[in-house]
């Protein structure tokens, strides 16, 4: 009965991922940036308009920053502070608030530790990552179980079948989305070197990234250990989402940080140079796939 209930779960989920084209994680992140507009545009600081409301600052922070769930009656509280009167403009924060509040399909899963991120991922048009490891949306589900399996952190069995299906899921942006993403990945050596789950996994992972490095939306480009140390060596993985929406600006998501997602000036500049700093020092697409090649060669 299990079992059925999880393959039935497994095929919606890959509806979803196919029909995908608004994320609930970066519809409310665009209306936490359309009321902080209409605050400023107000004359109100945070401290100011939440005095009037007679809230807590940390809770109009969180609606500013999209990091909590915004109810309709807020936002119309929100709307009435700051003097909106075009009908129009009320409408489409009306919209949003809908869309805000949509599950996505990671949502069906009970647990899963990195929801906002899948949530700003699964909308993005672009992504920008360095990683010393294969990154997630490459990987093949031998070495995505190998490099997830910790038993110091108490995962079972069931928890980590859900990581590795919620991570195949995942890749379905790549070819299954209307508008596949396009990903553009630095990898350090030492990502193609590192044996995980065995030199027979490490092959077949190695196979796939040739493989991915066909689709023409997936550019994949190799550090090579003669670079010698670079930016990446300092800053640590990182990925830069984009989207086409000028309402939605980047999210620079730094697994190193104590808060995985910044939203200070100029981070998202700084890390734009830092990527294609790394990019610049680099193998081309031509020498990074001669090297995989050889590397599967000798395997």
């Amino acid at each position: 009965m299990q079992l059925h209930v999880r393959l039935l779960q497994r095929r919606i989920v890959t509806t979803l991922v196919g029909m995908t084209t608004t994320s609930p994680v970066v519809r409310r992140r665009r209306l936490g940036l359309e009321l902080r507009a209409l605050r400023e545009a107000a004359g109100l600081n945070g401290d100011e308009a939440a005095k009037r409301l007679r809230w807590s600052n940390s809770k109009l922070s969180r609606i500013e920053l999209g990091r909590t769930r915004v109810v309709a009656a807020d936002v119309a509280q929100l709307v009435d502070l700051y003097g909106v009167k075009d009908q129009a403009r009320k409408d489409e924060l009306a919209v949003l608030v809908r869309e805000a509040n949509r599950k996505g399909w990671w949502q069906l899963y009970s647990d899963v530790p990195y929801s906002t991120y899948i949530g700003l991922e699964a909308e993005a048009t672009t992504l920008l990552t360095y990683q010393h490891v294969i990154p997630g949306l490459f990987q093949t589900e031998e070495y995505a179980e190998a490099i997830n399996r910790d038993p110091v952190a108490g995962v079972t069995d069931d928890g980590l079948d859900q990581q590795l299906e919620v991570r195949m899921q995942r890749q379905g942006i790549l070819s299954k989305r209307p508008n596949p993403v396009e990903v553009r990945a630095v990898l350090d050596e030492a990502a193609l070197r590192r044996v995980v789950g065995g030199q027979e996994v490490m092959r077949a992972q190695l196979l796939k990234l040739l493989e991915l490095g066909t689709l023409p939306n997936v550019i994949i480009q190799v550090i090579p250990f003669s670079a010698g140390a670079h930016p990446g060596t300092r800053v640590g993985p990182f990925v830069i989402l984009q989207y086409t929406h000028p309402a939605d600006p980047d999210v620079i998501y730094i697994e190193s940080d104590s808060d995985p997602y910044p939203d200070r000036e100029g981070t998202a500049q700084r890390y734009g140079l830092i990527f294609d700093n790394l990019r610049s020092s680099a193998m081309s697409v031509a020498g990074t796939k001669a090297m995989i090649q050889k590397l599967v060669d000798e395997q």
